[in-house]
């Protein structure tokens, strides 16, 4: 059995239950692996502000990859330690391609999540948990032109989240259009986060970087992390981990690639994982 020093936890669909809760026994066994001088950190697709920064103050979590690896902070100090950004003028170009199609936009920048008003509105239509709902209706700045505002402020974007409402057939038919153009820019890569969304960062940018950056900085090897996750953003780092854990909950694809399947996140899957592969 690897020895875990690290443990690499997914938020939404894994941390989380479907109300969007830690629940007390991932907190408990969260608790005995910090205890026992274990490193847990947060790798995500949030930004900054969507971290449950208080919950992670009382678990003693002090690290977030977030932005699938673009961003890497130190909590709660939001010290940011890497910064895997898109620049201005991609994030420009790439936005005003994106708002000729309906679709929900969020732009992380600088830790914060920002959307834009004209496409705020679809929050309510999305195919979604209602926590996942509150969440983005509650975190988000909303400005009227976010390509210009963007422009004008010459910021960079840490990621794109892109979220569709279903067709009434059920299907996605923006969501194949807006591949489509996601595909004529070479500088991009883009993966599904759950619930059909897409999630666009810089190319070559995954949580797996994000991992290896920490590794790095807290002196861990790879082959002593344990990476947990349930969707295609967390694959990379499911597989670059010593011990790669799919959720119960997971996509197949993860479930193919994990060298172990936990149980669900409505039944404790990370504990579950923390006790079977830490004590």
């Amino acid at each position: 059995m690897n020895s875990v020093k690290l443990i690499a936890l997914d938020i939404d669909g894994t941390l989380y239950n479907k109300d969007g809760v830690i629940t007390s026994y991932n907190k408990e066994m969260i608790r005995k692996a910090v205890e026992n001088g274990i490193t847990v950190i947060i790798s995500t697709g949030r930004p900054y502000i969507g971290l449950p920064v208080d919950e992670m103050k009382e678990l003693g979590i002090q690290y977030a990859i977030t932005a699938n690896g673009s961003a890497v902070y130190r909590v709660p100090e939001k010290e940011l330690l890497l910064d895997e950004s898109m620049d201005t003028d991609l994030s420009v170009r790439l936005l005003r391609k994106l708002y000729t199609q309906s679709l929900h936009i969020d732009a992380f920048i600088n830790g914060d999540g920002y959307t834009q008003f004209s496409t705020s509105e679809l929050t309510n239509l999305l195919d979604i948990p209602d926590s996942l709902k509150k969440y983005i209706q509650t975190t988000r700045k909303t400005i009227t032109d976010l390509a210009a505002y963007i422009e004008e402020h010459k910021l960079c974007v840490s990621k794109l989240t892109l979220n569709f409402a279903p067709d009434a057939d059920g299907s996605y038919t923006t969501r194949e259009k807006t591949k489509e153009i996601l595909d004529t820019f070479p500088e991009v890569t883009y993966v599904s986060g759950g619930f059909h969304n897409l999630e666009v960062t810089r190319c070559g940018i995954a949580k797996s970087q994000g991992l290896k950056f920490l590794c790095d900085y807290l002196h861990i090897s790879m082959e002593d992390t344990m990476a947990v996750g349930d969707s295609e953003n967390d694959l990379d780092i499911v597989k670059a981990a010593g011990i790669g854990v799919a959720m119960g909950n997971a996509q197949q694809l993860l479930k193919d690639s994990a060298d172990f399947i936990s149980l669900s996140n409505e039944e404790d899957g990370v504990a579950y994982a923390i006790e079977r592969f830490c004590f």
